[in-house]
C-alpha cells in the first residue's frame, strides 16, 4: 500500500478546531506553506489547505509531516506530556498522528512513553541539611595534635584580656610563638 494512502487512512478529516490551531500556529504554518508554495503563507492559505487536504495526497503528507516535525519535534506523541497544557486542536493532531482518537490519546496514562531526544539533565541534589555554627567550626577546626596546645594559649590570650581589648604584646608574642614552631 503506498505511503499516501496509508496516511490517508491513519489521519481522519480534521475538525474546525484542529484548522484554528493550525491557523494560529505561525512556525507550523509558514513550514507547511514553505514546502508547499515555496514561500510565506497567504491569507487564505489554510482555507487553500482544508480544501486539498481530503483528496490531494502530497499536500496532506507535507501538512502531516509538517506537523510532526515542528509541532512535535519529529516524533509522533504517544501522550501529551506530564503537565503539559495543550489546546484541543493540538490535541487533536497528535491523537490523529499516533492512530487513535483524542478521547483515547487523553485518557492514556503515565508510562513509558517517547524515549527522551536528549541525554536527561542531572538531578540537582538537595542541599544538605543546615548545620549549626559549632559543627561547622569543629569541622574547619586544625585536626593536629597542637590544636590543643593552640586553644589552650589562646585562652590564656584571652584571660590577659582587660574588657574586650586584649594586649597587643600578648597577641605578637603568641604569633612569634607560633611562626616559631612552623619555621
Amino acid at each position: 500500500m503506498p505511503e499516501s494512502e496509508a496516511v490517508r487512512r491513519r489521519v481522519p478529516r480534521p475538525p474546525a478546531h484542529a484548522w484554528a490551531w493550525l491557523q494560529r500556529s505561525r512556525p507550523v504554518l509558514t513550514a507547511a506553506a514553505e514546502q508547499l508554495t515555496g514561500g510565506p503563507p497567504t491569507p487564505g492559505f489554510v482555507d487553500d489547505l482544508r480544501a486539498r487536504f481530503e483528496d490531494d495526497p502530497f499536500t496532506r503528507d507535507v501538512l502531516v509531516g509538517v506537523i510532526a516535525d515542528v509541532a512535535f519535534g519529529g516524533r509522533v506523541p504517544q501522550r501529551r506530556p506530564a503537565g503539559a497544557s495543550w489546546d484541543r486542536g493540538l490535541t487533536w493532531w497528535a491523537a490523529a498522528l499516533s492512530g487513535t482518537t483524542p478521547e483515547a490519546f487523553e485518557g492514556r496514562g503515565e508510562g513509558p512513553g517517547q524515549p527522551p531526544l536528549f541525554d536527561e539533565a542531572p538531578r540537582e541534589e538537595p542541599p544538605p541539611p543546615r548545620r549549626r555554627r559549632a559543627e561547622v567550626v569543629a569541622e574547619l577546626a586544625p585536626r593536629a595534635p597542637e590544636s590543643a596546645a593552640l586553644a589552650a594559649r589562646l585562652r590564656d590570650l584571652l584571660a590577659q584580656a582587660e574588657g574586650d581589648s586584649v594586649p597587643l604584646q600578648a597577641v605578637r608574642d603568641l604569633l612569634a610563638e607560633l611562626e616559631g614552631e612552623r619555621g
